[in-house]
């Protein structure tokens, strides 16, 4: 299989992300920031520990569970029992509102770790789009069980039937990965359920579909190796911990078998898997976030669309495509049901382009 290994390669085969994603991100924990932690219940992090073990893991147990303490740090609690992060080491966190398809992404690093409390030092935060949400179906009725994948007389963490059945249940999961200078991002990777792949024993595959083009993941990957993932099946309250190495395959092959309607992902990534876990997770079920007649009633306080356009109208850009942004962000808050219905249109016509 064909492995891509270079950021310029990466670009190549997804492009360059539009000025306009990047200048969404924000260094402080703003109104819309923590609007979005008020409301937010549940989060995954990823973090190394103090052996220097890469760890992904789900967080909280009730809206409001983190709490900005400045204007660039936010605090959490983390279990006793649950790995902690190394205090210093990156640290990135993507929070999600069950019944909302954006969700809030957060990088910066471990500033103190004590009395079972993480304050995070924040370097950006941004709005996700809800493509990945919406192509998972998460926050709907999960569909029939599927039947676990046959990988045949095989050996390794994969092989395990409880692994491979969570494995064909699940339609989101989280990968966190690292550059080169430790930095840290957990990224969502959603699809119907039994998307992930599994090649053998120790090797999975994740189809990567369109997307804003940041390619956090891929970028990463080209300098440091080193994942971590969490899967999650919804109405369950476990969590599938994964670690290995992992790398970006544009084999046209491997991209076919994971075609819909004969639409194929621009890249897949796969992943050598070394650990398997599959742990009760006390934030998956404290939060509710499997409860669907919890969402329907949930109070819309707030639009994802209006914090992204809170974070554009502060950007601290120059040049046109700046000013621009400044702009747009002024039109989507002077009509904010019109930008929403704009965009939930928009996602629409792109996953219908994508085969869905």
């Amino acid at each position: 299989m064909h492995t891509v290994t270079t950021v310029e390669a990466v670009e190549t085969l997804i492009g360059k992300p539009p000025q306009l994603i990047l200048l969404k991100a924000v260094d402080t924990l703003d109104d819309g920031c923590r609007n979005v932690l008020a409301h937010s219940p549940i989060a995954g992090v990823g973090f190394r520990d103090g052996t220097g073990a890469a760890h992904t893991t789900l967080v909280g147990g009730r809206p409001g569970f983190a709490r900005a303490e400045t204007a660039a740090h936010l605090s959490f609690s983390i279990p006793a029992d649950e790995p902690h992060p190394a205090q210093g080491t990156g640290l990135s966190m993507l929070f999600l509102v069950p019944g909302i398809g954006e969700t809030l992404r957060l990088n910066g690093s471990a500033s103190d770790v004590s009395a079972g409390r993480v304050t995070v030092a924040l370097d950006e935060a941004w709005v996700h789009c809800a493509r990945c949400v919406l192509r998972s179906g998460l926050w709907k009725e999960p569909p029939a069980n599927a039947a676990p994948p046959r990988i045949g007389a095989v050996e390794g963490p994969l092989a395990d039937p409880a692994v491979a059945e969570f494995l064909s249940r699940t339609p989101f999961l989280l990968m966190s990965s690292r550059d080169a200078d430790g930095h840290g991002d957990t990224s969502p990777k959603g699809d119907p359920a039994g998307f992930v792949h599994i090649l053998d024993g120790h090797t999975l595959a994740i189809p990567d579909r369109r997307g804003n083009k940041r390619a956090d993941t891929f970028r990463n990957l080209m300098a440091c190796d080193e994942v971590s993932l969490a899967a999650l099946v919804p109405g369950r309250d476990d969590v599938l911990h994964l670690s290995g190495t992992a790398r970006v395959i544009d084999d046209p092959a491997l991209l076919s078998a994971m075609a819909l309607k004969d639409k194929p992902p621009h890249a897949a990534t796969v992943v050598h898997v070394d650990r398997t876990q599959i742990t009760p997770n006390e934030a998956v079920r404290l939060s509710g976030v499997w409860d669907r007649s919890a969402h329907a009633d949930r109070p819309r306080a707030f639009d994802m669309m209006s914090v992204a356009a809170q974070h554009l109208a502060h950007n601290k850009g120059h040049g046109a495509s700046a000013s621009m942004a400044r702009v747009l962000s002024k039109g989507l808050a002077a009509s904010p049901r019109i930008a929403r219905r704009a965009m939930d249109a928009a996602y629409r016509k792109e996953l219908k382009d994508e085969g869905y």
